[in-house]
């Protein structure tokens, strides 16, 4: 069977030879900078991160929307025809957990402003001036992880190396800390306990109407003075003027932020929110790159490739998120 397929993320487009090559049959491929209702018409399988309601109604003979990260969001589930299979791909837990330790090792150190004080030729160092505080080490914090699915499990293996405390909580505690030593692991009652006893507040759940604005203004107010946010999940999921405020107060030791609540068009120019993070000197601010490394694209060229020999053979596809018409 060969498939027409239709491409629409340019972050893939140097991996498109590799998905071709990597796949059992030579489908036709179709790169389009935007996916509309005449081009899902014509096609069997989508890959892409965002199908609005008024473009997946038409997708008449659409067999699979493959999305190329993890997120899902941007699909409009309930207007895909019946039938039509929703599944995601990973394989950026570890790359994920890297920044998050990074991102978080640079906060406690102050890496960012010093860096900026030097090259304008000060010298942001205790020995030059007293009432800079010294840093502490990672040994002995409490690293809080909301969110333990592939990105949380690995937050945890990598902050257990530094003699920290670990504590999660997830939707479904029941299904335990698979193969991950924690303190204790709560559900989402428990989130309130998490903000306070950490030290690192790693945030890695996905976006949805359960999580959206999870962490505010209450959940801040819980934390230490001296407590770090850190959010790898999406910006949403913690209310952006909460957060805002609670830094420029000081109410929080600093924050880390790789999502965010805007995004750019296809020129890469934007503001990524409507308050002045950029001003702040205690937030580290990524272009939502935590997860962008060669080794995460190469496990999801392989899951693709997959996903798409499985459709042709009638197998079970891996990442199954939704199936339209069986709610």
């Amino acid at each position: 069977m060969v498939l027409r397929i239709v491409l629409s993320e340019p972050f893939l487009d140097a991996y498109r030879g590799e998905l071709e090559r990597a796949t059992a049959e030579r489908h036709h491929w179709e790169r389009v900078d935007r996916i509309d209702a005449e081009t899902v018409a014509q096609a069997d399988v989508v890959v892409t991160g965002h199908l609005p309601a008024e473009v997946a109604a038409a997708a008449t003979r659409l067999k699979l929307v493959q999305t190329p990260g993890a997120g899902y969001e941007g699909i409009a589930f309930d207007a895909l025809p019946p039938g039509v299979i929703v599944a995601n791909t990973f394989h950026h837990g570890r790359s994920i957990a890297e920044y998050v330790v990074m991102a978080t090792l640079a906060l406690m150190r102050d890496l960012v402003p010093s860096d900026r004080a030097l090259r304008a030729g000060r010298w942001r160092s205790v020995r030059y001036d007293p009432t800079i505080q010294r840093p502490d080490t990672l040994r002995g914090k409490t690293v809080g992880v909301i969110g333990l699915g592939e990105i949380g499990r690995e937050v945890v293996r990598l902050f257990t190396v530094f003699d920290t405390r670990c504590v999660a909580i997830r939707r479904d505690p029941g299904r335990g800390s698979e193969g991950v030593t924690l303190d204790w692991l709560g559900g989402p009652d428990r989130l309130h306990d998490l903000c306070a006893e950490s030290d690192v507040v790693v945030v890695t759940v996905p976006l949805s109407s359960e999580t959206r604005s999870l962490i505010g203004a209450r959940e801040l107010a819980a934390m230490k003075p001296t407590a770090l946010v850190v959010n790898v999940a999406r910006g949403p999921v913690i209310d952006e003027d909460a957060l805002y405020t609670t830094l420029v107060e000081r109410r929080i030791a600093g924050a880390a932020l790789d999502v965010w609540w805007r995004y750019p068009d296809s020129s890469g120019k934007g503001e990524p929110s409507s308050r002045p993070f950029a001003e702040l000197d205690n937030v580290v601010l990524t272009p939502h790159v935590s997860g962008v490394t060669t080794e995460t694209f190469a496990g999801r060229v392989v899951d693709i490739a997959r996903n798409i020999d499985r459709l042709v053979a009638g197998e079970p596809l891996a990442n199954v998120v939704y199936v339209s018409g069986s709610q």
